[in-house]
């Protein structure tokens, strides 16, 4: 997720150690927190993570960012960094553009193995090293994912950087000739990520069962009955009611009928919606992670016709290629509602 350039011209005076004269770089800047043990590493293909301790922010910046972008920087934590070696330093072009998809891929990544979240909006800057200095030529905002009301706190090791750089590799693999073949399951990635982005929660209810919706393909009039049938693939048998429950919200907050859930605040209900929705972006999220992790499944899941063809084969064959499924209860074994306040579940609204 990016934008156009917006122009920012101007030199460091003193240059950072993690870029090299005649390379180019964008930079992704994340207020999150990280395992203690952390440290920054180079990563094949031109991606590096750098910790705070790696980065700092060179002393212009603060006139040319204003005061809200300088806190930007130096509340974040985390950097992901793509660069390339350059014959044109001076130019701005199409290397910066892959640059800075390449980096966006990866927070993408990162998104799709774990469930973060941060108050503050992640930053991306871009440029290069020309004769010993930095020149910044864009830096603008990114819309941060959201937290969750079941939320675990969790912290980012290397272990879920690594790969989500992989997974960013596989969406650079789309941009291809053959981006058609998998432009089903690139719907269903980019509704997860823009519900991740969502601060309203029953918003990301919606959208994270939509996008398990969209792995089923259900025939005309069935989907009801093939929400359930088909997610045993992804959850097991024994969930028809969950699964089936979990539609039933999808159809109500589709078709504008929030107000059985929504209209008089009752704390149970609130609670049970916030339980939907954790399970929705957990198995959206394990759905989507393991479709990209698996070549073979690309295969079967990229377009309407393959889904198809997969849902027509034999119940043993699919969970063959499909392989273990997940408990959609994961989310929830470690967490207390006793944590949360009436305010937090809409209330106020």
């Amino acid at each position: 997720m990016y934008v156009s350039w917006i122009g920012l011209g101007g030199s460091m005076a003193v240059a950072p150690a993690w870029i090299e004269d005649g390379e180019k770089f964008a930079l992704i800047g994340l207020s999150v927190p990280t395992e203690t043990a952390l440290s920054s590493r180079v990563i094949s293909g031109g991606l590096e993570f750098l910790t705070s301790g790696d980065f700092d922010m060179p002393g212009e910046w603060r006139e040319w960012l204003g005061t809200i972008r300088v806190e930007q920087v130096e509340e974040s934590k985390l950097y992901l960094l793509a660069k390339m070696r350059t014959d044109v330093p001076e130019v701005l072009d199409a290397e910066n553009q892959k640059l800075t998809r390449q980096v966006s891929d990866w927070f993408n990544g990162l998104m799709l193995t774990m469930r973060f979240w941060q108050q503050a909006d992640p930053f991306l800057v871009s440029g290069s090293r020309f004769q010993g200095k930095v020149d910044v030529r864009s830096f603008h905002g990114l819309k941060a994912p959201q937290r969750s009301i079941v939320d675990v706190a969790p912290t980012i090791a290397e272990e879920q950087l690594l790969t989500g750089a992989q997974i960013g590799a596989t969406f650079a693999a789309f941009d291809g000739p053959w981006r058609s073949e998998h432009w089903r399951l690139l719907r269903c990635v980019s509704i997860y990520q823009q519900a991740r982005r969502d601060q309203d929660f029953i918003n990301r209810l919606h959208q994270f069962t939509r996008c398990i919706e969209g792995l089923i393909a259900a025939g005309k009039g069935k989907t009801t009955s093939q929400f359930k049938s088909r997610t045993e693939l992804f959850v097991g048998p024994r969930h028809h009611g969950l699964m089936g429950e979990l539609y039933e919200a999808r159809s109500d907050f589709e078709h504008l009928h929030e107000n059985k859930y929504l209209e008089q605040f009752d704390r149970a209900t609130r609670i049970r919606l916030a339980e939907l929705e954790a399970v929705a972006e957990w198995v959206a999220r394990s759905c989507l992670f393991r479709i990209l992790g698996k070549p073979a499944l690309l295969a079967h899941f990229g377009s309407f016709p393959n889904l198809e063809r997969f849902w027509s084969m034999a119940a043993d064959e699919q969970r063959k290629a499909w392989g273990p499924c997940v408990d959609p209860y994961e989310p929830l074994h470690r967490f207390r509602f006793d944590w949360v306040s009436d305010d937090e579940l809409g209330a106020r609204r």
